[in-house]
């Protein structure tokens, strides 16, 4: 089946068998749905009291039904433009200071960095990753902290969205967060909902505080790289040397085009 038609399946599944489900934990994620990488987050870091995250969250599942995943059809909400095809778009590399610079966030910077070395576009300053992969998040009750977060949808997410058809098509993911993940010799919950195994621990220029893990399936087709959230005390050198397993995996199909960043 077409990675479109999984995708649509997944939202037509949560729509029609789960109508008991709060809309937050339904959330499906920003970005191209249909392209080779999917990185899955921690939860966002924001206040379920904000607007934002009625339209970014809450709201999510609805503008992607209401959105044609080929088209450019934007969502308003409250006189802002929304797509989660491509969400503020517009941004640039560069840390929001909150006073209207166009930059993000430092998630979002080192995701775009992330990006960039991945699909080898230095130069690039643009927020652009979201044209070539696809976020989501574990937990999907968002928090300004983690330590403060609601995890109650965790484990739904586990057993109903990551184990879907359309997420378990992703030939590249990257577990960005693996404090959600029970992770232990007897009982190894990336293994299982992934259907891998665990083959190597690296640290990132021999830096013990930079770790990463790699994981592949029997077939050398699916390969899974966790690490510790990618928000703050990330180096270049991780970013770089996940980038680096990614292009020698030669699983990602779809590269950008000129144009693109």
């Amino acid at each position: 089946m077409k990675k479109e038609s999984l995708f649509k399946e997944l939202i037509s599944d949560f729509q029609n068998n789960h109508k008991l489900v709060k809309d937050e934990y339904k959330y499906i994620g920003t970005g191209n749905p249909l392209s080779d990488i999917l990185i899955i987050g921690k939860e966002a870091a924001i206040s379920k009291v904000d607007e934002q995250y009625r339209w970014e969250i809450e709201k999510n599942i609805k503008s992607w039904i209401e959105l044609d995943i080929y088209s450019q059809n934007k969502i308003e909400s409250r006189g802002k433009t929304y797509n989660p095809l491509y969400p503020y778009k517009g941004q640039i590399l560069k840390k929001d200071n909150r006073n209207g610079n166009w930059g993000t966030s430092p998630t979002w910077i080192n995701y775009q960095k992330l990006y960039n070395y991945i699909f080898n576009t230095p130069e690039n300053t643009t927020i652009n990753f979201h044209e070539n992969i696809f976020l989501t998040e574990v937990n999907s009750t968002p928090s300004k902290k983690t330590g403060n977060a609601d995890i109650q949808s965790i484990e739904f997410r586990k057993e109903k969205f990551l184990t879907s058809k359309y997420i378990q098509s992703f030939p590249v993911v990257i577990i960005s967060g693996v404090g959600y993940f029970n992770i232990y010799n007897s009982k190894n919950e990336i293994e299982k909902i992934f259907n891998v195994k665990f083959t190597e621990k690296r640290n990132a220029g021999g830096n013990l505080k930079q770790p990463y893990w790699l994981h592949w399936n029997n077939d050398k087709t699916k390969l899974i790289i966790n690490t510790y959230q990618l928000s703050i005390n990330i180096s270049d050198n991780l970013l770089k040397e996940i980038a680096f397993e990614i292009e020698k995996s030669k699983l990602v199909k779809q590269w950008p085009t000129p144009n693109n960043g």
